[in-house]
């Protein structure tokens, strides 16, 4: 064991860019995985119904999880000095107690309306709870922000480990011992929030909690309320439209079609997007305060193009082979129940693999202080969304619906990587020479998978050879090695 973390020390050096991306990663991974080990089990514990309206729950506390800190949790990111973000810190826990009274206030009006008009009337009940998970992810998005500007990545790791452990054990325990329509699921993630929380914030108090206490001041309070307004007035805005842009599929498919069909598709873009928001997220976190400081001294244009590029290798290789065999994976591991789901999946494909490319390299809208502009690719994208699924419902068919989704997602995702790059310094040539390499280095290494699918008959065997058949591709392949993964 010396040896290794001697190696890893040598290899991934302390502070650098790797190092606090696989710091994060280790967490995610675990935790990740063992939602996707626990999958099979919850699929026959619980309805496609249960997860439908699951599924519907976490849509509205997604939307209101943006508005809960008025986005100044980014900001503490951003100062120079440890005590303006130590007040920012306090800003936006004492805003999101606030967005909890007033979304209980909301539940109290609006609870009936809003589980009539999505098709699922049982939702109201379960609704009574959004206030406690409103306030639970106000806080841990403050502290995780404070945990990023301190590079204080171990915590988010062991914070991430104990949210899905104790999510996935409570889920499953409820399931078993009192089945009550989408209960488990429901209060096994709010249980999972408030744990892990409460964990982080407790490391934080004891770490730098005097520090914490002993900068803040009501005028300085007030002063990085206003030196940061742009962040409500734009960045809020802009989150929010883009957060709702991503619900939108689970509201307007539980509107114009029905639960079970809400329950088919947060299965597949779940299992899906999983392991593409194990590294998204974690490269995301470490990205933004790096280019932010390489943005203070020199030029971000290399280093933001290099990272669209790796981004692109690493969700390429994994959504291709499953765009061939999702269907039948998940028939085999879920039942044969759920083979709509892996349908499904299949034609979310090109979305999720520009969405992975493009959303990381977004934090350079707060970088370069262009949050005016966030907004308008989140109303683009919006629309976009919008107009697949309405078209959908008006052919009566959740599988049209998803498969315009899946393909305008790729479209508005790839502009606003285009867009962002540019923003940064690229050039257009250089922008689609990184995005078509990966593909075309990819591609011919999938043939023998895609043969392998369309000539064998289904079965368990013929899933195992075309899974043996995609691994050696990837190793004859193999990964350009980047250098920024080493900086």
């Amino acid at each position: 064991m010396n040896k290794i973390r001697q190696l890893i020390n040598k290899k991934l050096p302390a502070g650098s860019f790797t190092r606090n991306v696989v710091t994060l990663m280790t967490g995610t991974t675990f935790s990740q995985a063992l939602l996707i080990l626990v999958a099979p089990i919850l699929t026959r514990l619980y309805s496609p119904e249960d997860f439908g309206v699951y599924s519907l729950y976490t849509a509205i506390f997604g939307i209101l999880a943006v508005v809960a800190c008025w986005r100044y949790e980014l900001t503490i990111v951003l100062p120079e000095k440890n005590e303006e973000s130590s007040n920012l810190l306090a800003l936006s826990i004492l805003i999101c107690f606030f967005m909890a009274i007033v979304t209980l206030i909301m539940v109290a009006l609006f609870s009936f309306p809003v589980a009539n008009l999505l098709g699922a009337p049982e939702l109201s009940l379960w609704l009574w709870f959004m206030p406690i998970s409103v306030l639970t992810v106000g806080l841990f998005q403050a502290l995780n922000y404070w945990s990023t500007r301190r590079k204080q990545f171990k915590r988010l790791a062991v914070r991430r480990i104990t949210q899905n452990t104790v999510t996935a054990i409570t889920q499953i325990g409820i399931g078993i011992v009192y089945y009550y329509g989408p209960m488990g699921l429901i209060i096994g993630d709010i249980i999972g929030r408030i744990t892990a929380t409460a964990r982080l914030g407790m490391k934080i108090w004891k770490d730098e909690g005097k520090e914490i206490i002993s900068a803040i001041t009501v005028d300085n309070l007030k002063a990085r309320l206003l030196e940061y307004k742009q962040f409500p007035i734009f960045s809020t805005w802009a989150a929010l439209l883009n957060t709702i842009a991503n619900m939108l599929p689970v509201l307007m498919l539980g509107y114009f079609f029905n639960s079970a069909v809400v329950g088919f598709f947060e299965l597949g873009h779940r299992l899906l997007a999983l392991p593409l928001n194990l590294i998204g997220e974690s490269i995301a976190q470490v990205f933004f305060p790096k280019a932010t400081e390489i943005h203070r001294n020199d030029s971000i244009t290399e280093y933001s193009l290099k990272m669209y590029s790796v981004l692109l290798y690493i969700g390429i290789i994994p959504i291709l082979f499953l765009m061939v065999v999702a269907p039948e994976l998940f028939s085999l591991f879920f039942g044969s129940q759920w083979l709509v789901a892996g349908e499904y999946a299949r034609w979310l494909g090109p979305w999720l693999i520009f969405q992975l490319s493009s959303s990381p390299i977004s934090m350079l809208y707060s970088v370069l202080n262009k949050q005016s502009l966030y907004l308008i690719f989140s109303v683009i994208l919006l629309i976009m969304r919008l107009l697949a699924l309405f078209i959908g419902g008006l052919l009566n068919s959740p599988l049209y619906a998803i498969i315009l989704l899946g393909l305008s997602g790729a479209v508005v995702y790839f502009i606003n990587a285009i867009f962002l790059l540019k923003m940064a310094g690229n050039n257009l040539k250089s922008i689609l020479k990184a995005t078509v390499k990966p593909f075309a280095l990819v591609f011919p290494f999938l043939v023998p998978t895609i043969g392998f699918k369309w000539f064998l008959p289904y079965s368990s065997w013929s899933i195992l050879i075309c899974a043996i058949s995609f691994i050696a591709c990837v190793i004859v392949l193999g990964l350009p090695k980047k250098r920024i993964l080493c900086n």
